[in-house]
């Protein structure tokens, strides 16, 4: 493998995981905020007969952006520890791929919808964009792609 290859790897690999925390901590300070500052605009009104359901839809959605980051970390981190032998393409990765494509439309569907946390009035409106279709499409070609690069890789060894 190409070192500049393997260089310009590793940088964007250490680029992600710069940004990832950086990520979570917008979500944090956005949190705090939404929960906390009493009843002004894009904040949880507390007083809503309806509070059970935004805070749901509000935790789900915390839940599934940490469960994203933490599968995009887990990806990440796979990549630069199997480079060091040499390895681009891991079964652990495979695995990761195809829980990101599970777990994306949901997320995807929560991300949509998280205003419901913060909506002024009861009357709450379930938004469904094609995101929740484009973007699993899209993983799933990536991870169909992926998969496949593993299996052209393994055979590749056994074949040296």
């Amino acid at each position: 493998m190409n070192k500049k290859t393997v260089k310009f790897l590793k940088v964007v690999c250490y680029v992600m995981l710069a940004l990832i925390p950086l990520w979570l901590i917008f979500y944090g300070v956005q949190s705090y905020y939404v929960l906390t500052t009493g009843s002004g605009e894009g904040v949880i009104n507390w007083d809503s007969p309806r509070i059970g359901v935004k805070v749901t839809f509000f935790i789900l959605h915390r839940l599934a952006m940490l469960t994203m980051a933490g599968l995009f970390t887990a990806f990440i981190v796979n990549i630069l520890r199997y480079l060091k032998d040499g390895t681009i393409f891991s079964r652990a990765n495979v695995i990761l791929l195809w829980v990101m494509v599970l777990v994306l439309p949901f997320y995807s569907f929560l991300s949509d919808n998280k205003s419901i946390a913060c909506a002024k009035t009861d009357q709450l409106a379930v938004v469904i964009t094609d995101n929740i279709f484009l973007y699993p499409m899209v993983a799933l070609i990536i991870a169909s792609l992926y998969k496949i690069a593993y299996d052209v890789a393994q055979e590749q060894k056994l074949t040296i």
